[in-house]
């Protein structure tokens, strides 16, 4: 079907409307009145799921809370107990019998602080927020010494993450979770790295000596020394594999005879498809590849179980290079005009086919016995070993807070009841983030046991915002927990009605997520619409001069009937934004109320270098290019050659920065005449020394070296620095941590010296973040440079995410910069989703891989990637994968759009067709682009851009601009306004 041709159902009726928003109210009512069964709210993006869990949690500490805990106290004291029932006590009471599960701690935060804020409001005597049900409050008295005694104890409240949650459980049980009973948690992973390390060390010697480890010598003849085998253990204890399973053959007879089941079954249902329509045809890739997958399937079949090594053979045999590589074309759902005649009307089954088989037989001819099993043999029991020194030393990863809170109450019936016991109302926030290990916690608590013990629960999500499969989010997971709800007598309901968005923005969101959310079990919700809330109903959100609430942007350059490349695009992109930015922000916009959205930060650059152009405030989320900033690098190389003499490539690097300023043509001299040994011994004894080696590599240098004269003076810069190093050595060894850290930005002048450069102001503030860094690393570490210099290396050479520094004036009122994934739970007037070419970056690609695939039946099974030779089922893990990742970037786009209250520009590389093709399935799609092609209503571009107009509305209201043709935009600027900024 063409998106053209596409009607998309969002659009109900007003009755249907309506009985959508009687059904919101009555979920909302249910929240905060009904708390004797499990009630799960799927709460649209913009719905208010925060206030509800707060409406929630005040209903229940101020009216039936507070009452049943009177109730108890009226027992107890009718039973001749003592009983103290003062407000203060029984607020206390009640409040320890809540907890609040999050999954970051910024949500716990805005929790816990909007609690107290509704909590302290009521405690004054003020009328409730009209989001809570009078219904179940007390009178206003009443209601106000309860308010007063619950504010005034608030700290009984428990609002965790559900890492502290679990880290928690086990530390009050370490016995039973056989755990140390002082756990530690390695946030960052340093401690993980460290105790691989000296797993891999402790077994070098015996392990590539004589006779050696044969497994750990085959794995170094195919090139993996003791540096990938640390990469390959980090990588299976971050994914928690246990280690007694790389003990299990993976190549066991039945683990292959089910490969060669799956081969059978791939290869009868591409030939069953194109078989038939292939008879008495001639052409010759296509019936070479029916006769490859005949002469497959009859090998296959006819010597029934094989060894792996002969289905490969007979693999490479009947389906060579040449013909996958035309079986991919299929699967790209690309034809040749006769191939169109015979096999159009199969298109799609035909791709699906096509890809699973390629996929198969890729996976297949990646199979390496010998590396495997050298691989699983040799990396089994250092596994183990790494295993076994994180428990005794009481380490723990966040995975293994997980699985080891789970296994803690699975295995103890006696936990599970002593913590069922001491929670009244558990509360879950962001559900749709859980993975199976989490809903099975939530399970034993929440679900199991006689239904009297258990304590309330209440969960708000939104599986259409469920973007963190990378981090194990499983919607598998999700839908089964919600059929255990529904079977435990709770309910699911829905909030639609969107409190944070213009209709015009609602609307799009209709018409650009409903065609390609195709709801399928465990991967897929179903499309809900979101209605507009009384307030912003006839809102028709920011209609001025040149803007619209919805805009496209058309990413072509001038030259618009030729292919526009994406670095064009984005220069293109950037420069139109900045503009639009500082007209907005000329007509009273805040900054702040401006946000950039991107797919990735590979890119990023290019918008901030247009941002500071422009003189655009901005502040960056986190990403990976703050450690790879020049002057990061080079004071990072600064401290390392203070802190390591021998580190002579930090010497190498701090010489050649801005600061020191050593011409190229001076190092071979210096180098010649041992000046890294003396930098080594330095000490401010032999700096005589340092000066007459110096000047002889001054006296040597070349003198026809090019622009040498500009530089002129460097050996008296040198040696001043050299002066500084010796002096800031001693002060690391004798001064406290914030005193050797002004001297190294004050003897050298580094604050000075990246001021005077370009964009300086924002060098200088990420000086300040990397040296308040640097300040707690050393006051952490208590002196120890090691700790200091491993954590300064592995941030630069990983380049570890970290928020980029900004000018301080620019911190209050600023454009955010950040990724899809990074704007979840926030919402800006102006949203610019940019990007919407950039494609997928694909498979990870790692060498070293593990995951859980599951069946039907809820089953599942680990499978893994050994330093890149895969068992024979990681391929299901793999596809799993791929099938997440394309259901999430249609809900990444529903996640970037809902973000927008007032306005939404959408930019990106359209196609310039002039006959415009189906787009493609959104299972295939490659970027956010492709899915917006289903978009119903997209105007004729070509068309418009050759009568040059530069804006134009569509039928929906939603306006089209080319900035490219902007008429104030000049060779490689867009806009006035740009250049008035400048």
């Amino acid at each position: 079907m063409t998106a053209g041709r596409l009607l998309v159902g969002a659009f109900g009726s007003r009755r249907d409307d309506e009985r959508l928003r009687q059904e919101d109210r009555e979920a909302r009512q249910e929240a905060q009145r009904r708390f004797d069964r499990p009630l799960v709210l799927e709460a649209g993006a913009g719905t208010g799921k925060t206030t509800t869990l707060i409406g929630r949690l005040l209903a229940w500490v101020l009216g039936a809370g507070w009452e049943r805990k009177e109730r108890e106290l009226a027992e107890r004291a009718a039973a001749g107990l003592r009983t103290d029932g003062s407000p203060d006590r029984i607020a206390a009471s009640i409040l320890r019998g809540v907890v609040a599960i999050t999954f970051t701690e910024a949500a716990a935060a805005e929790m816990a602080s909007r609690s107290t804020l509704a909590l302290g409001a009521l405690a004054r005597g003020d009328e409730p927020p009209p989001w809570l049900d009078p219904a179940v409050l007390p009178p206003p008295e009443e209601r106000t010494r309860r308010a007063r005694a619950l504010a005034s104890t608030l700290d009984h409240l428990a609002v965790r993450t559900i890492h502290a949650f679990c880290r928690g459980l086990l530390a009050d049980h370490p016995l039973e979770a056989g755990i140390h009973p002082e756990l530690s948690i390695d946030a960052d992973g340093l401690l993980l790295q460290e105790v691989v390390r000296e797993t891999v060390e402790a077994c070098l010697r015996e392990g590539y000596g004589d006779p050696g480890d044969p497994d750990l010598l085959a794995l170094a003849a195919r090139g993996f020394g003791p540096r990938e085998v640390v990469a390959a253990l980090t990588a299976l204890v971050q994914a928690g594999l246990p280690a007694e399973l790389l003990e299990e053959d993976p190549l066991a007879p039945e683990r292959v005879e089910e490969l060669r089941r799956r081969l059978v079954e791939t290869c009868e249902g591409m030939h069953d498809l194109v078989g038939p329509l292939l008879t008495g045809v001639r052409l010759q890739n296509p019936k070479a590849i029916e006769h490859g997958l005949a002469d497959l399937l009859a090998r296959l079949l006819e010597e029934g179980p094989l060894p792996l090594e002969t289905m490969q053979e007979h693999a490479a045999e009947l389906l060579p290079g040449n013909l996958l590589e035309h079986l991919r074309k299929w699967a790209r759902g690309s034809l040749g005009p006769t191939e169109g005649r015979l096999l159009g009307e199969v298109r799609e089954d035909l791709a699906v086919r096509a890809g699973r088989l390629c996929r198969l037989l890729d996976h297949l001819d990646e199979v390496d016995s010998a590396l495997l099993g050298a691989a699983r043999r040799a990396l089994a029991p250092r596994l183990a070993e790494v295993a076994h020194l994180l428990r005794i030393r009481g380490i723990a990863t966040f995975d293994s807070l997980l699985t080891g809170a789970e296994r803690l109450l699975a295995r103890h019936p006696e936990v599970r009841a002593r913590v069922r016991r001491g929670i009244d109302q558990l509360l879950v926030d962001e559900f749709q983030d859980t993975d199976r290990v989490q809903c099975e916690i939530l399970r034993w608590i929440a679900l199991d046991g006689p239904p009297e013990q258990r304590p309330g629960l209440f969960l708000v999500g939104d599986p259409k915002q469920s973007i963190y499969g990378w981090r194990s989010a499983d919607l598998r997971a999700y839908d089964g927990f919600l059929e255990r709800v529904r079977q435990g007598w709770g309910e699911v309901r829905s909030l639609v009605e969107n409190f944070r968005s213009v209709p015009a923005i609602l609307d799009e969101v209709a018409r650009g997520i409903e065609p390609v959310m195709r709801a399928r079990a465990g991967l897929q919700p179903r499309f809900e619409p979101l209605l507009p809330c009384e307030r912003r109903k006839d809102d028709p959100g920011f209609l001025r001069e040149d803007w619209a609430p919805v805009e496209h942007w058309v990413s072509w350059t001038k030259d618009g009937r030729h292919e526009t490349l994406a670095v064009q695009a984005t220069e293109l992109e950037a420069a139109a934004i900045a503009s639009d930015l500082v007209a907005l922000h000329r007509r009273g916009e805040p900054w702040s109320e401006m946000a950039i959205l991107l797919r990735g930060m590979s890119q990023l650059d290019l918008y901030l270098e247009a941002l500071r152009r422009a003189g655009v405030p901005f502040a960056v989320g986190r990403d990976k290019h703050y450690y790879r900033r020049r002057e990061v690098i080079d004071a990072a190389a600064l401290v390392r050659a203070v802190l390591d003499p021998g580190d002579h490539l930090a010497l190498l690097t701090f010489l050649r920065s801005p600061t020191v300023g050593t011409p190229d043509a001076a190092l071979i001299p210096l180098w010649n005449h041992g000046f890294p040994k003396m930098m080594t011994e330095l000490a401010p004894g032999n700096l005589r020394a340092a000066a007459e080696l110096i000047a002889k590599a001054a006296g040597e240098l070349p003198r026809d070296v090019p622009a040498l004269d500009s530089i002129q003076g460097w050996d008296r810069t040198l040696l001043a620095a050299v002066e500084a190093l010796a002096a800031l050595r001693g002060s690391f060894a004798s001064d406290p941590a914030d005193v050797f850290i002004e001297k190294v930005r004050g003897l050298l002048l580094v604050d000075v010296t990246e001021a005077a450069r370009y964009l300086g102001p924002y060098r200088l503030a990420n000086l300040d973040r990397f040296f308040r860094q640097l300040l707690a690393a050393m006051e952490d570490g208590g002196g120890d440079s090691t700790a200091v210099l491993r954590a300064l290396r592995r941030s630069v050479a990983e380049a570890r995410e970290a928020e980029e520094g900004r000018p301080q004036d620019g911190s209050e009122d600023a454009v955010q910069v950040m990724t899809i994934h990074g704007a979840k739970g926030l919402d800006f007037k102006h949203v610019y989703l940019a990007q919407l070419h950039k494609q997928s970056m694909g498979e990870s690609g790692s060498k070293t891989e593990a995951g859980q695939t599951g069946d039907d039946r809820g089953e599942y099974r680990w499978e893994y990637r050994l330093l890149g030779a895969p068992s024979l089922g990681f391929d299901s893990v793999a596809a799993e994968r791929r099938e997440v990742e394309a259901a999430e970037r249609v809900r990444t786009l529903y996640v970037a759009m809902t973000r927008a209250k007032n306005r939404l520009v959408l930019a990106g590389i359209w196609p310039n067709e002039e006959e415009p093709q189906d787009p493609r399935p959104p299972e295939q799609a490659r970027n956010h682009l492709d899915l917006l092609l289903w978009r119903p209503g997209r105007p004729d571009l070509a068309q418009r851009w050759s009568e040059g107009v530069w804006s134009f509305p569509d039928r929906t209201g939603a306006l089209w601009k080319l900035p490219a043709l902007r008429p104030d935009a000049e060779a490689g600027e867009i806009g006035g306004e740009t250049a008035a900024a400048l």
